[in-house]
């Protein structure tokens, strides 16, 4: 595996050059110990990127959120092959190794942002609007989507809001508006936009072992 081809696949640059050169203490102290959302990076889907690079960063005196995409949700006609691995095919940390080699992710801290709505302070939404806690600009998307529920052992629930295009996790459809409990490396796919669960000190340890 090559460690510099890992780093420039995982976005932001700044996370992923942290990620690399920093001991996992100081990693945790800097950039928290929320759980993560690597959400793939499609080549040329520069929407996707802009909006969760708004996500990241929309903190005061920082960059304003883009403005919203002038489309309606659009119904996904024929389901995408996944890229993950089948459910407990693949350890977590090699799996993560795995999909960085291959592919560009973007990691999203599952918190509450200041400027998100303010709908349930308990929820993390998941959305193409951009009052969303997590912005996924793509047209399979819904304005709100999901929902991410994160307990104070840092248990982690999903749930689809009755999108459109409805979640999935490890490839089973969720039912609407039902949660259900996430484990570490398990793969959630919103509309077309593929995403999977990390701790940050195992996305540490899959890039440093």
């Amino acid at each position: 595996m090559s460690a510099a081809r890992t780093v420039k696949n995982l976005l932001p640059a700044a996370f992923g050059q942290d990620l690399t050169s920093l001991d996992l203490r100081t990693f945790l102290v800097r950039h928290g110990d929320a759980p993560l959302l690597l959400v793939r990076i499609m080549p040329g889907d520069t929407e996707v990127e802009l909006g969760l690079a708004a996500t990241v960063s929309s903190r005061p005196g920082r960059a304003a959120t883009p403005k919203p995409l002038p489309f309606h949700t659009g119904y996904q006609e024929e389901p995408r092959t996944s890229q993950f691995p089948r459910p407990n095919a693949t350890e977590p940390r090699v799996m993560l190794r795995q999909l960085l080699e291959r592919e560009a992710y973007f990691a999203v801290p599952l918190h509450k942002r200041e400027d998100s709505d303010a709908m349930s302070m308990d929820r993390i939404s998941v959305g193409r609007a951009n009052n969303k806690d997590v912005v996924l600009r793509h047209p399979s998307i819904s304005k709100f989507h999901a929902w991410f529920e994160v307990d104070e052992a840092q248990t982690v629930y999903v749930a689809d809001a009755g999108s459109t295009n409805g979640t999935q996790v490890d490839g089973r459809p969720l039912k609407p508006k039902m949660s259900i409990i996430l484990s570490p490396g398990q793969s959630i796919q919103f509309g077309a936009i593929e995403c999977v669960l990390t701790p940050p000190d195992l996305l540490w340890a899959a890039l440093n072992g």
